[in-house]
C-alpha cells in the first residue's frame, strides 16, 4: 500500500492528441497551470516529458507558418516556467511528427509512422539527436531520463546509445503486465515483473545487474471487470463525458484490443492521475503490495478538476510526504539511498 514510507514520483507526458491535435492552450498550459497550483499545496515535484517531436516540428514549420511561430515561443515560455519552479523534464519521442503536416491551420497525421521501429537506423539516430537538441535548447536544461511514446520502446538496443550519447541513462516507459494489442500502437510487457526499478542493458524488460540503465516503471493497476464496461456504457447512454481540460481527440484503438478490454483481457494499466483513471486512485493505494515507490503518470491533456481532487484526496489520506521526481529519484536510488 501507499504509505508516509513511500515515495511517491508524479509525471506527465507533455504533448498534442494524436487524431485532432487540440490546442496548446487546452491540451497544455490550463491543465499544466492547474497542476503545478496543485504541486504547490501539496509539496510535489513532477516530471514532464516533452514530446520534442512537437517542438521540432512546430519550429521547422514556423517560416511559412508565423502563427507557429508564436505557438513555439509561447511553449518554450511555459516550459522554463515550469523549470524555474523546480520541476524536471525528460525527453519524450512520438516519432510521428516526422510525417506530419501543417494544412489549413491543422495538423495532419494520416500515413505517419507511429514507432521509431518504423524507421531505419541512421533515421532513428537523426531523430533522437535532434530531438534531444531541440529539447534542451527550448527548457534550458538537458533532459535526464525518456519515455518512448505510447510505451513503445522495443527494440531499445536501438536506440540506447543514442540516449547514451544525449547523456539520458533512465528510462521510464515500462508499465509491468501490461498489454496493448494494435498494429501500429502496441507493446507487450507481460512479462515484466512489477518493482520498484531495476538495472538493465539492452531491454528494460530484461533486468541486469550492474546494467547501464535504469528503469524506473510506472506503477501498474489492475482495473476492475466493470471499467471499460462502464466507459462503453457512458458513450452508448450519452452520459456526460469527462471533463477534461484538452479539446483535441485521440485515434481510436483497434477492435481487437476493444474486444480485449471488453472481455477482462486488458485490465492491466498504468497507475493515472488521467480522467477516468484517476477515480481508482484512492481504491488503488489501499490494495498495492507494500512498496517504497509509487510512480504516477498521466497526460496535462487528460486530467480534469475531478482527475486533481482525486490525486489530492489520495495523498491526503495515505499520509504522503515523500515526493521525487524520476531525475531525482535516480540519483537517490544509485547512490543506494531510496529506502
Amino acid at each position: 500500500m501507499i504509505s508516509r514510507e513511500t515515495t511517491v514520483i508524479l509525471s506527465q507526458d507533455y504533448e498534442l492528441f494524436f487524431h485532432r491535435s487540440g490546442s496548446i492552450e487546452k491540451c497544455l498550459f490550463e491543465p499544466c497551470d492547474a497542476l503545478l497550483s496543485s504541486a504547490r499545496s501539496y509539496g510535489y515535484r513532477i516530471t514532464f516529458y516533452v514530446d520534442a517531436g512537437m517542438l521540432f516540428r512546430m519550429q521547422a514549420c514556423s517560416r511559412r507558418h508565423p502563427r507557429l511561430s508564436i505557438a513555439f515561443d509561447r511553449i518554450r515560455k511555459h516550459l522554463a516556467e515550469i523549470v524555474e519552479a523546480g520541476h524536471d523534464i525528460g525527453l519524450h519521442i512520438h516519432p510521428h511528427w516526422e510525417d506530419t503536416r501543417f494544412v489549413d491551420g491543422e495538423w495532419g497525421f494520416e500515413n505517419t509512422r507511429y514507432q521509431l521501429r518504423d524507421f531505419s537506423d541512421d533515421e532513428v539516430a537523426d531523430i533522437v539527436a535532434r530531438y534531444a537538441k531541440v529539447l534542451s535548447e527550448a527548457c534550458g536544461v538537458a533532459p535526464a531520463s525518456y519515455r518512448a511514446g505510447g510505451f513503445c520502446i522495443e527494440s531499445f538496443d536501438r536506440i540506447g546509445p543514442l540516449l547514451r550519447d544525449a547523456g539520458i541513462e533512465v528510462d521510464s516507459s515500462v508499465v509491468p503486465g501490461a498489454y496493448l494489442e494494435d498494429r501500429d500502437k502496441g507493446f507487450d510487457f507481460r512479462q515484466v515483473a512489477a518493482r520498484d526499478w531495476w538495472f538493465f542493458e539492452k531491454s528494460p524488460q530484461v533486468s541486469h545487474e550492474g546494467g547501464t540503465f535504469l528503469e524506473i516503471p510506472v506503477t501498474p493497476q489492475t482495473l476492475p471487470f466493470s471499467y471499460y464496461w462502464r466507459r462503453l456504457a457512458g458513450k452508448v447512454g450519452h452520459n456526460v463525458a469527462p471533463q477534461i481540460f484538452g479539446d483535441g481527440a485521440a485515434k481510436r484503438i483497434g477492435r481487437t484490443e476493444v474486444l480485449r478490454r471488453l472481455a477482462g483481457l486488458s485490465r492491466v494499466a498504468e497507475m493515472s492521475v488521467d480522467d477516468p483513471k484517476a477515480v481508482e486512485l484512492e481504491r488503488l493505494a489501499g490494495q498495492l503490495p507494500a512498496r517504497r515507490l509509487c510512480h504516477i503518470m498521466g497526460h496535462p491533456k487528460n486530467l480534469s478538476q475531478k482527475s486533481l481532487i482525486c490525486l489530492e484526496k489520495m495523498l491526503q489520506s495515505r499520509g504522503v510526504e515523500r515526493f521525487e521526481n524520476v531525475a531525482t529519484a535516480a540519483k537517490l536510488i544509485r547512490a543506494g539511498q531510496l529506502n
